[in-house]
């Protein structure tokens, strides 16, 4: 009977591994390799032709198609690069590749000549698990788009000088985009509009006509280690309630606006990012409850500027060498604390038009301004240019004489309180190191009279035992 067990279970074993080998033999025997032109003339015939899993490699030279991708699992990519192989529109209206299956790789291509309008050089439409890379995109209306498409990857393309966007998300969500390129477009580098939990990690996106990377109603995105440099209006630009996105050592350099927060855009957390050479450093503008954390503002004419923005947060930041370090105006119940603000040519705080309730404490304010010989305060560190009285209590100077502090401080109709100043700078300000302590001198050893007494009978011992000794060697 146990004989008999064993063989049944044998049996089923044996019968197990035949079904999982024939399934992956299935599997292997289905996934073919495909050439362009050698098997199939045009992209479209291959795609047309092959099965799930097929990998189509197209060979180099100039192919004038539109290819319409409905298939799933399929890898088309080019055999030596996008320099060597590029897809031109056969048809200038409509999109090069269309695509409308999950799980497509299109790899190393130049994709060129989609200039219809809304048309792109790549199109993903209510695609998922696509993944897009090492493609060079140019010339197209827009040229890499992604509608109502979700968790798909884009990495290392140049989706550069196109008629629009250089790449752009619709309605599109949790998407990665990783170190593409995005320049010298006609409008925006990237844009995401009414897309929700996109990732945008290391990409370029320079010298664009409008925007380097815009969001437009667009929450909950992460954008972290992008350029976004010499845009002529905004580097980055979080507007029509953008909400609760997370920006992280971005830098924005030489753009209208490195980074602009507008219309209600509310509750973003901007950290650790470097925006120099702007008109704007970070503007804030009828935006509100947003924290800028850790972030530099220097060489911009106004370093950090909140306009009519109310409960925000600004702590840790830095804005050196401005015209203006912080620039409020009509901007009320911020908390401004532990800043360093300094080295600005014409204010270090500036504060108009009814910038009322705000507290700025804790920061280091020094060294704004000219430096006025005989008052020997600072021509401004702060510039109250409102009726409005201000609280400025418990911050640092760069001195502690009162006449001084007074002397860099500017007050129209209303009053500047900056009692409670401290007498060094702030050790929650950027740039601030605690001195290391002086350690504490290590006392001689105190001696009673019978301990030296002691001590001089041991050396006395010590020195007739060592005379003794040469005294023996000597016969």
């Amino acid at each position: 009977m146990k004989s008999k067990r064993n063989i049944s279970w044998k049996i089923s074993v044996f019968a197990l591994l035949f079904a999982v080998l024939a399934v992956i033999s299935i599997g292997c025997a289905s996934a073919d390799t495909i050439y362009v032109p050698d098997n199939h003339t045009t992209i479209q015939q291959a795609v047309n032709n092959a099965s799930s899993g097929d990998i189509i490699i197209v060979r180099d030279g100039t192919h004038n198609e539109n290819v319409d991708v409905n298939k799933s699992y399929l890898t088309i990519r080019s055999e030596n690069g996008s320099v060597n192989c590029i897809v031109n529109a056969a048809d200038s209206g409509d999109h090069v590749f269309n695509v409308t299956a999950n799980y497509v790789n299109i790899t190393g291509f130049t994709v060129e000549n989609a200039t219809g309008t809304d048309k792109a050089g790549i199109y993903l439409n209510s695609t998922q698990h696509c993944n897009i890379s090492a493609n060079n995109v140019m010339n197209n209306y827009f040229g890499i788009y992604l509608y109502s498409s979700s968790n798909n990857t884009l990495t290392d393309n140049n989706a550069s000088s196109n008629n629009d966007y250089g790449i752009y998300l619709e309605s599109s969500s949790s998407n990665t985009l990783i170190n593409n390129t995005a320049n010298s477009n006609t409008q925006h580098g990237i844009l995401l509009y009414s897309s929700s939990n996109n990732n945008l990690t290391s990409n370029t996106v320079n010298s664009n006509t409008q925007h380097g990377i815009s969001l437009e109603s667009s929450s909950n995105n992460t954008l972290t280690s992008n350029t976004a440099n010499s845009n002529t209006q905004h580097g980055i630009c979080l507007w029509y309630s953008s909400n609760n996105n997370t920006l992280t050592e971005n830098t924005a350099n030489s753009n209208g606006c490195g980074i602009y927060l507008y219309s209600s855009s509310n509750n973003n957390t901007l950290t650790s990012n470097n925006a120099s050479s702007n008109n704007y450093g970070i503007r804030l503008d009828s935006s509100n409850y947003n924290n800028l954390l850790s972030n530099n503002a220097y060489n911009n004419s106004y370093g950090i500027y909140p306009w009519s923005s109310s409960n925000n947060n600004l702590t840790e930041n830095t804005a050196n060498s401005n015209h203006y370090g912080v620039y409020l105006r009509s901007s009320s119940n911020n908390s401004i604390s532990c800043n360093l603000v300094y080295n600005n040519t014409e204010a270090g705080f500036y504060l108009i038009d009814g910038s009322t309730g705000n507290t700025i404490e804790r920061n280091n304010i020094v060294e704004n301004g000219a430096y006025n010989g005989t008052s020997g305060g600072w021509e401004w560190n702060f510039y109250n240019d409102q009726s409005d009285n201000v609280s400025a209590k418990y911050n640092w100077w760069g001195t502690v004489v009162p006449s001084e502090i007074a002397a860099s401080i500017n007050e129209d109709t209303g009053s500047v309180d900056y009692s409670g100043y401290l007498d060094g700078p702030s050790p929650c300000a950027p740039g601030y190191r605690q001195p290391a302590p002086i350690p504490a001198p290590i006392p001689a050893p105190a001696f009673s009279v019978i301990g030296l007494l002691a001590l001089i009978g041991i050396l006395s011992i010590v020195l007739a035992v060592a005379t003794l000794k040469r005294s023996e060697n000597n016969k």
